[in-house]
């Protein structure tokens, strides 16, 4: 009975962090027990589920005319992002510390403004056609590699983010371009 009463439960998607007195954090994954002597440890518990963030997103183009004057084409993006808490200690105690430390709903606009703003700087690096085309991968916008399959724009928006969203002790699981629609894309389409 004394043993049972320092394990505390770690629900499912949840990580429960355990600092000693002397200094020591130890992290459980639930589902699971947690070690704490009342005294000697204080503990705090986040979520470890992942975090879903639609994104809409209107910004303008790379597109130049013949002579190289910028031409930019206004261009609207629905987007959907899934982020969690990092795999390694370190992230969660990053997560803990900067991300969950905050009120929810400044998690939310945290993460809604870091990916809104990484997607405008992708739809200034590609041209219309890029973003519109189904494999834009011929014509790569510079400084990105592209992955054979993968969207340009999703690929420059998770390069953009790694580093911020590494800085909150998160981590991309997935980034789902819906939408790109845009008034040229519409008369083409009328055409």
């Amino acid at each position: 009975a004394i043993v049972a009463s320092f394990l505390r439960n770690v629900e499912a998607g949840t990580i429960r962090i355990v600092s000693w007195l002397h200094g020591g954090t130890v992290i459980y994954r639930g589902p699971g027990k947690s070690k704490e002597v009342p005294l000697l440890t204080t503990g705090t518990t986040i979520s470890s589920k992942v975090i879903n963030v639609d994104l809409d997103i209107t910004d303008q183009t790379a597109d130049c005319d013949a002579a190289g004057t910028p031409r930019p084409i206004k261009v609207r993006v629905l987007a959907s992002a899934i982020v969690s808490v990092g795999d390694t200690d370190a992230l969660i105690k990053t997560a803990a510390n900067r991300f969950f430390s905050k009120s929810d709903a400044d998690q939310l606009n945290t993460l809604t403004d870091l990916l809104s703003s990484s997607g405008r700087r992708a739809i200034n690096l590609l041209t219309h056609d890029q973003l519109f085309s189904a494999r834009a991968a011929s014509r790569p916008a510079p400084e990105v590699n592209l992955d054979d399959d993968d969207d340009p724009l999703a690929v420059i928006i998770r390069k953009a983010c790694s580093r911020e969203l590494t800085d909150l002790g998160l981590i991309f699981n997935s980034l789902n371009i819906k939408v790109v629609a845009s008034e040229v894309a519409e008369a083409r389409r009328r055409q």
